[in-house]
């Protein structure tokens, strides 16, 4: 290809070529011939790469070897490059390694080199995942320029490695406040094991031949002045089946690096997880859009979780999302009572009026949040960018308020959520939905 500026320069040489037949009638023909070699060295030049140089390129072999491609989002993974000249000419040419921007960056992911016949070169470095999902890692793209610098070929490797990015063991316990921090520590502590009889006491009601003696109220024993025993009932705690649903349509793909809006619904899913098991319940989750209809079933176990983590690693967020679909898909695969939590993004999440009203409300319990975009974008240094950055999120709050009214009116519980108060939202709601058995 031929750059910009070799098109001017080769232009100022035909025109100076053409003024040279002028001044030649005056005898000064030397202008012509200076600029007649200019211009066949130009063409040469480029002819030269693009025959001699391209065919060279195209032996050039290109390798690339990941030390893993299943990983978790923060670990540094080694990338080797390999590169053999395979052609009978010295290579010069740029690589770089083509990635998108949830990776951090380290090492010879893009360089100069210089191979000679035969020649084998190996670069090395590192990449770090900042967002779950699955990602191409490649192609390497290869670009040589002509020794006058007014032209190049490029070519790709057709080498693409696929990494898949689960969520990092730490994500679990980042999400801090004091608030969280009570409810993560406190809840579950006085919760029984198994289901049945829990620790508040209810009332008195007469002994019969199956209760246990354990629970004989002695201090009502006689009390009538005859023989007849009490025993003291306790309020049943039942185990709840809880279903975080979550909003993965582009809508969900909102932010930079590495906060973005499905990232984190992501982690404080599985802190809210992590707290629902540790009450003795059972997690199930959805992830859910016009592409993707994934049940992973509740469970009291660890492996739910696990579930989800190997799902998300292998997509990212595509289609979109309406809560009378989502409600659709429940009740055709959620055929227990249960909880249900769903994470919608603002984009897809809010009231659009074509929704279908007979299935805006499911035959469960719901609790519907609409992540608010503030927090997920980088503040512009700009004051007039910042002032019209707060207009577009006031803006973006009105229509969210006005879909929260909306969707409360047919009796969803619906709440505007902002990201660092969404994982204490979760837990008191799952907590105060526990206290009235609401999923048992």
């Amino acid at each position: 290809m031929i750059k910009k500026r070799a098109y001017s320069i080769v232009s100022f040489l035909f025109l100076g070529l053409l003024e040279s037949f002028v001044y030649g009638l005056y005898g000064y023909d030397v202008l012509s011939f200076f600029f007649i070699v200019l211009i066949l060295s130009i063409s040469i030049d480029i002819i030269m790469l693009n025959t001699t140089t391209f065919k060279a390129m195209k032996r050039l072999k290109v390798k690339r070897i990941m030390s893993k491609s299943e990983m978790r989002k923060g670990d540094k993974i080694r990338v080797e490059l390999q590169f053999l000249n395979e052609s009978r000419r010295t290579l010069n040419f740029v690589y770089f390694d083509t990635l998108l921007d949830v990776f951090e960056l380290e090492g010879d992911y893009t360089s100069k080199v210089r191979l000679k016949p035969g020649g084998k070169i190996t670069k090395v470095y590192y990449i770090s995942p900042q967002a779950i999902g699955k990602y191409n890692v490649g192609p390497i793209k290869v670009i040589s320029n002509d020794g006058l610098g007014l032209a190049f070929v490029e070519f790709y490797s057709k080498k693409v490695d696929v990494a898949k990015v689960a969520p990092s063991a730490k994500d679990v316990f980042t999400q801090r406040s004091e608030r969280v921090s009570n409810l993560r520590f406190t809840t579950g502590l006085h919760i029984s094991r198994k289901a049945g009889q829990g620790y508040d006491f209810f009332g008195i009601r007469q002994y019969n031949d199956s209760d246990d003696m354990r629970h004989v109220a002695w201090n009502r024993y006689n009390i009538y002045g005859n023989d007849d025993l009490f025993v003291k009932e306790w309020e049943e705690e039942r185990h709840i089946d809880v279903i975080i649903a979550i909003d993965y349509s582009e809508g969900s793909n909102v932010g930079f690096g590495n906060s973005r809006m499905y990232d984190f619904m992501i982690s404080s899913t599985m802190n809210s997880a992590n707290v629902i098991l540790k009450n003795q319940d059972r997690i199930g989750f959805i992830v859910f859009s016009s592409d993707y209809g994934i049940y992973i079933e509740p469970t009291g176990r660890k492996d739910s979780i696990e579930k989800l983590q190997r799902t998300v690693s292998e997509i990212r967020p595509s289609g979109t999302f309406s809560i009378d679909s989502l409600n659709k898909f429940i009740r055709s695969k959620v055929k227990k009572n249960a909880l249900i939590i769903v994470y919608a993004s603002p984009g897809n999440g809010k009231f659009k009026g074509i929704e279908d009203k007979n299935f805006i409300r499911s035959d469960k319990q719901e609790y519907y949040y609409i992540i608010n975009p503030r927090g997920f974008y980088i503040e512009p240094d700009s004051r007039v960018l910042r002032e019209y950055e707060a207009s577009l999120l006031n803006f973006e709050n009105r229509a969210i308020d006005f879909s929260v009214k909306t969707f409360r009116s047919f009796g969803v519980i619906a709440r505007d959520v902002y990201k660092d108060r969404l994982l204490a939202t979760t837990l008191s709601d799952y907590i105060s939905g526990r206290n009235e058995n609401r999923g048992a």
